[in-house]
């Protein structure tokens, strides 16, 4: 459970804050205005590095945010406008080494869809748009392929062969760089076809996305030293396009695909559908994403929306999303466009990993051991498929090296998948008169002064008595994967501390009916639940149990381990005496040579078993009749003897638990990040970052099927 939020309210600016709320809910024309001119400014900025300098100063998922707030601001306040904004112009400027060449047709850029209901919005459009003259329809998705938009113009020759004649970047949508000596060097792009269709055209028009496989980047970047490594295939790409060499761009094994004709094209090739248009390009012999499929509900693309972004870390390519187009291109035709993106079709997007926000407030939270950790409040923002409107700001070192503020337009992502925390400040985004975040001195719940010990960067309040501490210690033994006792939860926990019918987590197993059914919505039934729950809870699993206890450093991997290695004095049931008795029997040198415990943890539990309080909350718990139930011995083949797991992504049958469970019988061990120690890669269906590191250090991978076969 996440520790106790208290707010410093001597180092906030109480009456900044308030602007803060009303700049995000009730904006002026002013203040529009000049959150519009820095938008654009940073936009343009992260563009230029982006696509010119081939810099990643910020994720596309973040050059997006910014985007979409700008358009937001636009949309309300549509004098603000200007004819530079980066929402009425489609790519990036160009940057004066290559040859400039005027596209035969402006380039369009496609509208994103972020969630099913931007969907149903932009069917309902086209339904108004087109009124009662089609009665259904029909779509064409394609994988949205993370690469570098170009053209290719072939030039018709004698009878129905044509020959390469130049590529061309998109570029600002009016015109583009010619490149057409890196693009020759693409093995799968044909220097000429034969057309197999009765017109000719004098030019046919092909547009395409060219990318580099993640193979190659890992090749590339393996020749490269460290510094001046891509960050992701479409930097590659697209410096790799730039290069006025084309004996370095012929080096990386760029690849593409194509997906679209220019309209003089279409019309004079009689093409009707998106469909036939697929089928014609990979007729010239040119590549197409064979991954295309026609759809005619919505039903439909949801379904291949989720199944490819599960799969989208499997495949050999990066994509970002689906394409979603109208297969009739009369429709087309008659929807037409807006000043730079084509109303017959969407990018369906995957979620962010990473997003912009504004900070709102910064708040302390105190842990179970007394720990603090600023926490990031911030204005609501959808990321990685949900709500995040709080991060971590783990300590007073990362907030002093951010320099992170309140009123700050941050960077966030989800740390290991899971915790959002802030990356960096756009300070560029700034507001006038921020003000340094200063960390407390004294605990926000308790006032007892703050120590940050040698060597930790964690600011820590020392006083067993601090309300706080003692709130998270209870609902840590309560938690799932400790005593899991259903009934209890914050506020519950709060105002059993606050009438005095508990002072410690051993006080839990001490409660009465009569203690219960005063509380706040308890009723009779709930009360004789929640005690039966406790009843059941006093023979618990003695990993849990230690993880229970919330002595520092150990977690649930650290506990079981633990829990197999030590020699306890009984089977199965361990009193709490024993473990009294046998925790104090341990040895600095006994503990750390234990494979899995090290140093910090045979200390942290030398120094917790030697404190009068927690000897006293063991008897506590023994008075309470808990008593802690050792496993059984495995007698399983020990197969994964000496191998390093980590699991990632949902597997098809098992639970994780199970999976785990399975490994460490069999003598494996279960780690929670990816590192050169690691054997092996268990994955399931939309997998985390685990995978791409995995990718990285060249880990075998499993899924769950080779992982049963070896189990046996």
């Amino acid at each position: 459970m996440g520790g106790m939020l208290l707010e410093f309210s001597e180092n906030a600016n109480v009456f900044f804050k308030k602007c803060i709320l009303v700049i995000l809910t009730v904006m002026t024309h002013e203040e529009a205005a000049l959150r519009a001119a820095k938008l654009r400014d940073e936009i343009w900025r992260l563009n230029k590095a982006y696509f010119i300098e081939n810099r990643e100063e910020a994720s596309e998922d973040v050059r997006d945010a910014l985007k979409q707030e700008l358009i937001k601001l636009e949309k309300e306040f549509p004098d603000i406008i200007t004819s530079d904004s980066p929402t009425q112009r489609v790519g990036a400027p160009l940057d004066g080494r290559l040859p400039k060449v005027t596209h035969l047709t402006p380039k369009e850029s496609l509208s994103d869809a972020f969630s099913h209901e931007e969907l149903v919005d932009w069917i309902d459009q086209m339904e108004r748009a087109l009124g009662n003259e089609y009665d259904a329809f029909t779509f064409v998705s394609e994988l949205k392929i993370d690469g570098l938009n170009i053209t290719l113009i072939y030039q018709h020759t004698n009878d129905h062969r044509y020959e390469l004649l130049r590529a061309v970047t998109r570029g600002n949508g009016i015109e583009g760089e010619d490149v057409t000596h890196t693009v020759k060097t693409i093995e799968s792009v044909p220097l000429s076809f034969v057309l197999k269709r009765d017109a000719a055209p004098q030019l046919i028009e092909v547009s395409g996305e060219v990318y580099l496989p993640k193979a190659a980047l890992k090749q590339l970047n393996a020749g490269l030293p460290e510094g001046e490594q891509f960050a992701n295939p479409r930097n590659a790409a697209a410096g790799s396009l730039r290069q006025l060499d084309p004996q370095v761009a012929a080096s990386r094994n760029l690849a593409i695909f194509c997906y679209e004709l220019g309209r003089e094209t279409t019309d004079a090739l009689g093409i009707e559908t998106q469909k036939e248009l697929m089928e014609c390009i990979q007729e010239m012999g040119i590549p197409i994403n064979t991954e295309l499929r026609i759809m005619h509900s919505l039903r439909d693309i949801e379904a291949m929306y989720e199944d490819f972004q599960k799969k989208r870390g499997s495949l050999p390519y990066d994509i970002d999303g689906l394409v979603i187009k109208l297969n009739d291109k009369k429709m087309q035709r008659d929807l037409g466009s807006t000043a730079k993106a084509p109303r017959w079709a969407r990018a369906y997007k995957f979620p962010a990993e990473q997003k912009t926000a504004i900070i709102l407030d910064i708040q302390l939270q105190v842990g179970r051991t007394g720990a603090i950790t600023p926490v990031a409040h911030l204005s609501p923002t959808q990321l990685a498929g949900t709500t995040v409107t709080r991060a971590t700001l783990h300590n007073a070192d990362e907030i002093a090296r951010l320099d992170v503020r309140i009123g700050d337009t941050v960077v966030v992502q989800k740390a290991g998948d899971i915790i959002p925390e802030v990356v960096n400040v756009m300070v560029n985004l700034r507001p006038e008169g921020s003000r340094a975040f200063h960390f407390p001195t004294h605990c926000p719940s308790c006032n007892t002064a703050l120590v940050r010990p040698d060597g930790e960067a964690v600011h820590r309040c020392p006083s067993d008595n601090c309300s706080a501490v003692r709130q998270e210690k209870i609902e840590h033994l309560v938690s799932r994967y400790a005593f899991n006792i259903e009934g209890f939860g914050k506020e519950t926990i709060e105002e059993l501390l606050s009438q005095g019918l508990v002072s410690d987590a051993a006080d839990i197993f001490f409660l009465t009916y009569d203690d219960l059914i005063n509380l706040p919505l308890f009723k009779e039934k709930k009360t004789e639940n929640v005690l039966t729950a406790i009843d059941n809870a006093r023979h618990v699993p003695l990993d849990r149990f230690l993880f229970a206890l919330g002595i520092r450093h150990i977690g649930r991997e650290t506990a079981e381990i633990l829990a197999r290695r030590l020699r306890w004095p009984t089977y199965p049931a361990i009193t709490m005496a024993a473990i009294a008795t046998t925790l104090q029997q341990q040895s600095f040198h006994d503990l750390s040579a234990i494979d899995g415990i090290g140093e910090k943890v045979a200390t942290s539990i030398i120094d917790w078993i030697a404190e009068d309080d927690n000897r006293a909350l063991l008897h506590k718990f023994e008075n309470a009749g808990v008593v802690a139930m050792q496993a059984e011995d495995s007698h399983a083949k020990q197969v994964f003897q000496g191998k390093t797991f980590v699991l990632t992504g949902t597997l098809p049958t098992l639970s994780r638990e199970e999976a785990k469970k399975m490994i460490k019988d069999r003598g494996g061990k279960v780690s929670s990040s990816v590192s050169k120690k690691t054997d092996y890669l268990l994955l399931g269906e939309d997998p985390g970052s685990k995978f791409a590191d995995a990718q990285k250090l060249g880990t075998t991978l499993l899924d769950e099927a080779a992982f049963l076969q070896m189990v046996g």
